[in-house]
This record gives structure tokens, sequence and C-alpha cells, in this order.
């Protein structure tokens, strides 16, 4: 429990000595009823006895007597100041005793008798703030409290007494009972802290206060409320790795119902805020790619490319999420096909072949790009590019493999190949090609004639090489 302590006032309270002068008067006065002559008889002897027995310091047996004495003549100016001094030092006597509540109440008793009277009420000042500090177990808070509050509105700038009711405020504020802090308590702690901005131990209770509020909205999930206290914690203690991370995990938990809403924008924002507190938070990194996800496939008015780059954000955040995966690599394809049919052939194959890196079991990318690739090559050979046109279409058939159509062209273009290197003398490359070209497409009749005259030149060859080595072999005999 904090409490506060507050040392050297600037002034202490101190007893007050009645200088009251007894003359007697010879004076005329006004006939009066033997009624009246009696009650201002009885009260100048009631006061007489009162001052004698305070000048003697026996304040407890002056007060009755001096209470008559106003009683029974209350327009006697002296009866009342000399009252108003009797309880001011009682009060005093009592406080110094160890009975500060008694006490103050007689030196407030005093002030409500001679409410002008300076003196009296510095005295009430001075022993409500020592009262406060020094005398913490002997009076509950709600009697320093009232006792402050009556000291403030006597010296509203009073530093002290501004800093007293901060303190006690916030002790208020702390008491927390089971059920979780009350409103009451926070406001309690609200006003400590206007009063006194700069006491850490307010700031410090007010923050836990609105954190432990916030668990409570929390587990009723109430997540905006929760929110909303939890930035309020934070704007009273800084740094706190506590409720830093609480807010995160709420506005988690928030982007999740925005989510279920259907409200995927704001989902994104309040996750991506979350992802900036909790940045290696598996949980969070999950929730937006999640919402990145359902952004891309759900929504009708965004751009297939805008919808590329949602999924590839929510691939970042959770690699191994297979419908991602599944779906980054189904709308690459998409795209590639826009692509391709716009004449940017390059693009479809820079995303068809990513869409299949990403997801290698997609059958519509791999069929897509043997066709992009099969169609590049015809140009390439249409171009007389036949080196090129053949990586193409082995691409291709790597992709397709039992695509007809590839293995024919793939057939014709290496026969292409090995003519005109059959053209340059190279009778091995252009069997071996012609063989590869025959095992694609054997019913295609211009590859079987070019491979049955290789083979035929290739077997003549062998003969006059051994027809040769012979001969050699006779001349070395």
């Amino acid at each position: 429990m904090n409490t506060y302590s507050e040392s050297g006032f600037g002034r202490s309270f101190k007893l007050i000595f009645s200088a009251i002068l007894i003359v007697l008067v010879t004076a005329v006065f006004p006939a009066v009823a033997p009624a009246d002559q009696s009650n201002v008889a009885k009260a100048e002897n009631a006061f007489f006895r009162g001052s004698h027995l305070l000048s003697r310091d026996n304040i407890l047996e002056a007060l009755p007597a001096l209470e008559e004495a106003v009683k029974l003549d209350p327009n006697t100016r002296k009866y009342s100041k000399t009252l108003a001094v009797a309880y001011n030092n009682f009060g005093i006597k009592l406080a110094r005793e160890g009975r500060p509540l008694d006490g103050l109440r007689a030196i407030e008793k005093a002030m409500s008798i001679e409410p002008e009277d300076a003196e009296i009420r510095g005295n009430f000042v001075s022993a409500v703030l020592q009262a406060v500090a020094g005398h913490s177990d002997k009076l509950r808070i709600e009697d320093k409290m009232y006792f402050v509050q009556k000291v403030m509105e006597l010296d509203p700038g009073n530093v002290s007494a501004k800093k007293a009711m901060a303190a006690l405020l916030n002790n208020q504020g702390i008491g927390v009972p089971k059920g979780g802090v009350t409103s009451s308590e926070i406001e309690a702690l609200n006003t400590a802290f206007e009063m006194d901005p700069n006491n850490l131990k307010i700031r410090k209770n007010l923050s836990v206060a609105y954190y432990n509020t916030a668990l409570q909205k929390g587990k009723e999930n109430a997540f905006e409320e929760q929110i909303e206290l939890l930035r309020k914690a934070e704007t009273y203690v800084a740094n706190d790795q506590q409720i830093h991370e609480s807010l995160g995990r709420a506005l988690s938990n928030l982007g999740v119902i925005r989510g279920k809403e259907g409200k995927t924008d704001e989902q994104i924002a309040v996750l991506k805020e979350a992802m900036e507190i909790l940045p290696g938070d598996p949980v969070v990194k999950k929730n937006l790619a999640a919402a990145y996800n359902n952004l891309a496939i759900n929504s009708t008015d965004i751009k297939l490319s805008d919808r590329i780059a949602h999924l590839e954000n929510a691939l970042k955040l959770d690699p191994r999420n297979q419908t991602t995966v599944s779906n980054l690599s189904a709308m690459m394809v998409k795209q590639a096909v826009e692509d391709f049919r716009s004449g940017s052939a390059s693009k479809a194959t820079a995303l068809l072949e990513k869409a299949i890196k990403i997801d290698p079991s997609n059958k519509s990318a791999q069929s897509n790009l043997a066709i992009v690739y099969h169609n590049e090559a015809i140009k390439k050979g249409e171009d007389g590019k036949t080196d090129e046109e053949i990586q193409l279409l082995n691409k291709a058939l790597s992709l397709a493999s039992g695509n007809k159509a590839i293995k024919s062209d793939l057939a014709l273009a290496y026969n292409d190949q090995a003519v005109t290197l059959g053209k340059k003398g190279d009778h091995k490359q252009e069997l071996s090609l012609l063989l590869k070209a025959s095992k694609l497409d054997g019913e295609n009749q211009v590859i079987r004639e070019n491979l049955s005259k290789a083979k035929q030149r290739d077997t003549s060859r062998e003969k006059k090489m051994e027809t040769g080595a012979g001969s050699k072999k006779k001349q070395d005999g």
C-alpha cells in the first residue's frame, strides 16, 4: 500500500494564548428584563470561570464553561473568540497525545467558530497535513481525505495538500477487491494523477489498474475495449513489455473477429499492427497470412496482380500453408494465361516457372508452361534457331511427356539439325540425332528415310575402314 509522506510543511501548528482584559465597566445600559439580566450575568460568570480554567491549562473543564457563556450570550465577541482559542489549543493537545482525529475535529470546531481567524486556519492546515503524513495507521483514509479536502477548500493552491490528496486517492485506487478493479478506483487514480502528474507511483498504479481491467475485458472477448484500455495503460508507464505484448495479442484476437465478420481490410490493418508489436509470434503470423489469403480469394474488386501480391505476402508469413501454396500457384497460372494471350510470353513463362516452383504438383501450371515452351520453340525453329528450338521442346516434353505434338515437333527439330550437320560432314552427330528423332516419332516418313540413308553411309564408311585396315596389314607383313 502506498502511503503519503511529507515533511517540512512550512509552518507548524501552535497554541494560541488568549489575551483578554477583564475590565469592570460602570456604564449606563438600557433597561432590560430581569430574565435577560440574569442570562448576561450567568454568561459573564461562565466566561470568567472558563477563562480561569483555560489560563491554568485545564482545557477539558474550561470548554463547557465557555460553551455555556456563548450559549447564554452569543453576541459577545470575546466569548466566542475565547471558545475558539480553547478548541484550537485542545485540538493541538489531543494531536500531541496521539489522538489525531479528535485533535483535527477540535481545531475544525475552532475554525467553525472563528472562520476568519488566520492563525486558527493556519493551525488547521498544518495539523491536517502533519496528521495525514504522520499518523497513517490512526486515521481512516476517508477521514484523511475529508480533512485534506477541507484544506484544499481553504487554500486551493496548496501544493502539499494536492500531493497529499493525490497520494490518498492513489491508495484508495489500489485497494482492489477480489471482484477486480472498479470504475470508482480508476476514477480515484485519475484524479490523483491530475493533482500530481509526476508521481511515478500514481502513474504505475493507474497503468496497472487499466491493465487489469483490460485483462477482464479480454476474458469477455471484448477486444476493442481491451485494446483501448491497454493503450491507456501504456501512456502512463513507458516500455512495459507485459502491457506491450498483451496489446499485440489483443490486436491479433480482434483481427480474428474482424475476419469472421468479413471485414478483411480492417482485419489486415489490425494484424499488421499486432505484427509490429510481436514480429516473431507464430499465431499472429498465421492469422495475418490467413487474412491475406482470404483477401486475395474473396475480394472481387481487386486486380489479379494484387491478388498474387497478397498471396505472396501470405506465403512469406506462413510458408507451409498448403492452401496458400495452391491458391498462389493457381492464381499465377491464371495471370500467366492472360499475359500469354496479350503477347507477353516472357512474363507468362516466368510466372508459370514460379508457379511450378511454389507448387510442383500443379498440373495446370505444368501443362500451360509446356504449351508456352512449345509455342516459343516453333518460333525459334521458324527463325532458324534450331538449338534453341530443341532446348525449349525438351523443356516442354519434360512437363508433358505424353504430348504427341511436342514429341513430333521435337523429332522434326532433331531431323532438321541432323540434316544440317550431315551437310557439314558430321555424319556421327547426324546419325545420333536421327536416332533420337526416330525414337520420338518412328512413323514419320522423312525421318525414316533420312535415318536409313545415314545408316547406309555409316555402314559403307565402316567397310572402307575395314578394307583400308586389311591392305595395311598386308604391307606390314
